[in-house]
């Protein structure tokens, strides 16, 4: 370990800063807005127990994606609008999701691969359900979550 150092807690950043003994550290967490990181772990913990309590309430084993991850997403995620998302079983540098919005003109094109930070940070609201598994679904529309698992998804691979 090293200071500045920035490791995975599930699907949240952490950062290591050493004290001024330099034999101890502080952890630092990036904040929701991306803008930096602030001391403590509390977002990190509660997106870690948000993510498990809506995958468990599923009856399904949580799979955390990491910022490292890539995203399917398209034109009107990034703005706010609902979304109709499904996780495919994927490579490992790709999270799964594919998100899109009305926006998405049936164009595989128009398309946008972005890491999954990015949309963390513009939709903190999406990121309760990026843990489900491959095989769910979910559906936004007027602030309301519909979640289902597809069994399909799975097939089609």
């Amino acid at each position: 370990m090293r200071d500045g150092q920035t490791i995975a807690y599930y699907s949240w950043l952490l950062k290591l800063v050493s004290d001024e003994t330099d034999f101890f550290y502080d952890i630092e967490e990036v904040k929701v807005d991306g803008s930096g990181f602030q001391a403590g772990v509390n977002q990190a913990i509660k997106t870690y127990l948000s993510q498990k309590e809506e995958s468990l309430l599923r009856s399904a084993i949580p799979s955390f994606p990491n910022f490292g991850q890539k995203i399917v997403i398209s034109k009107g995620v990034y703005e706010g609008l609902n979304v109709v998302g499904v996780r495919y079983p994927s490579p490992e540098h790709m999270t799964g999701w594919w998100l899109t919005t009305n926006e998405y003109d049936e164009n595989p094109d128009s398309l946008m691969v972005v890491h999954f930070y990015h949309v963390v940070f513009k939709r903190p609201d999406l990121i309760n359900y990026f843990a489900l598994p491959f095989g769910f679904r979910i559906c936004q529309s007027d602030g309301i979550t519909e979640v289902w698992f597809d069994q399909q998804v799975l097939v089609e691979q």
